[in-house]
């Protein structure tokens, strides 16, 4: 994160020194002798400490800039601020949005029109003269009639009573969508959390290995030079020297490459916040987090999501059935009229009932019912596949932990019968007990011991947070929010 200075605004700016006055004896200095006055030493002390507590809240900005980010901050701020969980609670909206939507459906509409019209149809004549009250001698010769105009204000209001079960499905359809968006969300979450430990972890390892490699690196300077004072006694042939330099430069370009795939491992986990520009540390160190015993995934929220999409997929099929029943809704309206071409206004209302009934629709009602019980059939499918993936995953899980287990007991012995063999052979090799091929083969061994112990590491501690989120529990405990 790039930090600016803060602008210093007027509270701050009466925390500033200023020059001493010559106004009353209640200053600072005093406006006879500008010496300490007597009755003022305690401000001073309080000054001092005004001026302490702006530095500090000035400092506070870029002290934070150069905090690491810890695996907790990485959680926090990717379940908040990464692409992937704005898009999920962007959806929720929209979800929620849609119940609003079909709770519209049971109030009553209330519609408001207005229209200005000039016409010399008989119909509309006569029809705009009985509306403005206006029918006069004018309009008795039914075949000359004139044109007339007419200004028609009109609000109706129409309420649904009976929609066949279609509103009612309707709002449970849309509640059910809300909770599969919601469950969706925690899936999302659940999957961002488990990659922003894996790519913390992977940062990590990365770590590990370019310290693998710099002490590959150093060892080879190291051997060099003992291997070039040797060549200089006259103990070592120069094709061993140059065999030193060769692997040197090989464990030089080793070195190269892991530096690089750290720098890719830490860019992944930028992009995978969120994070576009500016400063970015990583912690060396994360939490502990044990292994769950459990076997059962149960909680899992993709569970929950399908388990409500298939309730909203059956409430559905109850709105496409509503089409074989009849529809009765009540409506009224209330209309004014008013003409300058007969020189009238009148008002009229209008009430009545409305009995709508589909007798035949060309078998429309018949394809929407066979394509919701269709969209009921595939959500239980979609059920059953997702519990044998579900059950799939965590156990490939439980394996990839045994085996990182057994990599980690094994690594360890590894490294220390790797730093033994180096030390015995350097010290043969010193004293012209060893051939150069020996040395380089200890350390490189060393050097692939480090490596295989770093990404047994790394590879355990992702096997756990795969564990975890394949049983959908948290990766930790307790995660603090970070903006």
């Amino acid at each position: 994160m790039k930090w600016t200075l803060p602008t210093r605004t007027d509270s701050e700016a009466a925390l500033r020194f200023d020059p001493p006055r010559r106004t009353t004896r209640c200053d600072i200095f005093c406006r006879n002798c500008d010496s300490l006055c007597a009755s003022r030493l305690g401000r001073p002390r309080r000054t001092a400490a005004l001026w302490a507590t702006a530095l500090l809240a000035w400092a506070s900005p870029v002290l934070a800039a150069e905090a690491p980010w810890t695996l907790e901050r990485c959680l926090g701020y990717a379940l908040t601020n990464s692409p992937d969980a704005v898009i999920a609670q962007k959806r929720i909206r929209a979800a929620e949005a849609g119940i609003q939507q079909a709770n519209a459906m049971a109030w009553p509409t209330l519609q408001f029109q207005s229209s200005y019209t000039r016409t010399d149809n008989p119909m509309y004549v006569l029809g705009s003269a009985l509306n403005q009250q206006a029918f006069g001698p004018a309009l008795s010769d039914f075949n000359d009639l004139p044109d007339v105009d007419d200004l028609n204000v009109k609000g109706q209001v129409t309420v649904p009573l009976y929609a066949g079960g279609a509103i009612t499905a309707g709002r449970r359809a849309a509640k059910a969508g809300a909770q599969a968006a919601k469950a969706n969300a925690e899936a999302i979450r659940n999957t961002l959390a488990f990659e922003t430990v894996r790519a913390f972890h992977t940062i990590q390892k990365a770590r590990a290995f370019v310290r693998a490699a710099e002490a590959g690196v150093n060892a080879f300077e190291q051997h060099l030079a003992l291997a070039q004072k040797r060549f200089d006694a006259g103990t070592l042939l120069r094709s061993e020297v140059l065999d030193v330099e060769v692997r040197l430069a090989q464990a030089r370009e080793d070195l190269a490459r892991t530096r690089n795939a750290l720098a890719l491992a830490q860019r992944a986990l930028r992009t995978l916040l969120g994070i576009d520009s500016g400063e970015f540390d990583v912690a060396d160190t994360a939490p502990e987090v044990a292994a769950p015993d459990s076997a059962d995934f149960s909680g899992r929220a993709e569970l929950t999501a399908v388990r409500h999409m298939t309730a909203a997929a059956e409430e559905q099929t109850r709105m496409a059935r509503s089409g074989y029943l009849p529809r009765l809704a009540a409506f009224g309206s209330l209309d004014y009229d008013k003409g300058w071409k007969l020189d009238g206004d009148g008002e009229s209302y209008t009430a009545g009932v409305l009995l709508q009934w589909n007798i035949f629709d060309g078998r429309l009602t018949r394809g929407k019912v066979a394509e919701a019980r269709a969209n009921v059939d595939a959500a239980l499918e979609q059920e059953r596949k997702l519990k044998l993936g579900l059950g799939f995953e965590v156990e490939q899980a439980q394996l990839n932990l045994r085996e990182a287990n057994e990599r980690l007991a094994v690594t360890a012995k590894a490294i220390t019968q790797a730093e033994e063999s180096v030390t015995l052979t350097r010290d043969r090799f010193e004293q012209g007990l060893a051939i150069t091929l020996q040395l380089i083969d200890s350390e490189t061994a060393l050097t692939a011991a480090r490596v295989r112990r770093a990404e047994a590491e790394a590879d355990q501690r992702i096997a756990v947070a795969a564990l975890r989120k394949a049983l959908g529990f948290e990766q930790l405990s307790a995660v603090a929010t970070s903006h």
